[in-house]
């Protein structure tokens, strides 16, 4: 019995992922996009956007280490609930919930 409530206590202050609630759902960061024009619907904005990410290998031939960029693809969407509530910036890779942030009182 003190296992489960000391668990139960461990899980109450871990960090939660960031989440955006729709309706009675509940996206989170990890879900697909699926999910999210489901729950959510259209976004109000779509921004697509490139990020590159620097990667280190190593290069047997010359025996140095080598620097290069990879770009990974992404879209921001913007969702706007309206004056009462924040608006949602949530950026998309790979088909998934990247992050999710706040951005003010929507209009």
């Amino acid at each position: 019995m003190r296992q489960i409530l000391l668990l139960c206590c461990c899980l109450a202050l871990t960090n939660p992922a960031y989440a955006l609630r729709c309706g009675t759902a509940v996206v989170s960061e990890g879900d697909s996009t699926m999910n999210l024009l489901r729950f959510c619907g259209q976004p109000t904005m779509k921004e697509r956007q490139d990020r590159r990410i620097l990667t280190r290998s190593y290069d047997a031939v010359r025996g140095i280490y080598v620097d290069d960029y990879v770009t990974v693809p992404s879209e921001i969407w913007t969702y706007n609930f309206g004056p009462r509530r924040f608006v949602q910036r949530i950026t998309i890779e790979d088909g998934k919930i990247k992050q999710i942030e706040s951005a003010g009182y929507g209009y």
